[in-house]
């Protein structure tokens, strides 16, 4: 089950190949999700305190059985993301509640909290050269899948997946900006996603990611689970650090 993309809710509410010396990578970040506590009051505050737009509208994916708020850039954006028991969850995505329960505690269970949606670029088409699993849903256009790309060895790691190109941000950016305009605008700055680590114990780092090479992101290797989110090149030199409560690190 791969976690509904917030863009399918935004949608309804606005109507790699290896990379081999030499060779540019063919997929990027699309967006990033961290699984919280139910209703992330707490988190969603921390957001706003330090200028950040998040939406009080709360998106939730049937036949999933989670919710979400997102924070939106003009090329990405950071998802909270929470197990919701009044979201009706489908069988075919029951296997995913576990893994999902656990990331929510994954300060003790050691399951990474972090979801990684991958995009092609420039509309790349060809055969990722990792192993595949694709996973299409009734919203999605005759054809069209999510690539899922954890491997067996990933039960520990960061969800990992690519989005078909109707879902990526690029797809539906331009009409949420001209009409909902406001959620694009933070009032302490902030546009473009331009890079990511992916810090944390091996465990968590998902296998494919060492072939895929995704541009804009990089792994470290750490103690505890952490992602670092660099914004416009992170030209003001504000380090923005929300632990303990997220597990996240801003740098603008």
């Amino acid at each position: 089950m791969r976690a509904l993309p917030f863009c399918c809710a935004l949608l309804l509410h606005v109507a790699a190949r290896a990379s081999a010396p030499g060779q540019a990578p063919v997929v990027e970040v699309d967006h990033l999700y961290v699984v919280v506590p139910r209703g992330a009051q707490a988190e969603i505050a921390a957001l706003r305190a330090h200028g950040f737009f998040v939406d009080t509208t709360i998106n939730r994916h049937t036949g999933y059985g989670t919710a979400s708020v997102a924070v939106l850039f003009e090329n990405a954006y950071l998802e909270l993301l929470w197990l919701d028991p009044d979201v009706e969850l489908a069988p075919e995505h029951e296997g995913r509640t576990d893994t999902l329960r656990r990331a929510t505690q994954w300060r003790t269970s050691g399951v990474s909290p972090f979801g990684i949606g991958l995009r092609r670029i420039d509309g790349d088409t060809g055969v990722l050269p990792v192993p595949v699993h694709r996973d299409s849903a009734e919203y999605l256009a005759p054809g069209e899948a999510y690539e899922v790309l954890n491997q067996a060895a990933d039960s520990m790691a960061a969800d990992l997946f690519v989005l078909p190109q109707s879902r990526a941000v690029p797809s539906w950016v331009e009409r949420a900006k001209a009409r909902f305009p406001q959620l694009f605008e933070h009032a302490g700055g902030g546009r473009l996603v331009t890079h990511v680590w992916l810090a944390g114990p091996a465990a968590q780092r998902p296998v494919a990611l060492a072939t895929l090479a995704p541009r804009g992101l990089e792994t470290r290797q750490a103690d505890s689970a952490l992602v670092e989110l660099q914004l416009d090149g992170g030209r003001r030199g504000e380090r923005i650090d929300l632990r303990p409560l997220l597990p996240v690190i801003i740098v603008r």
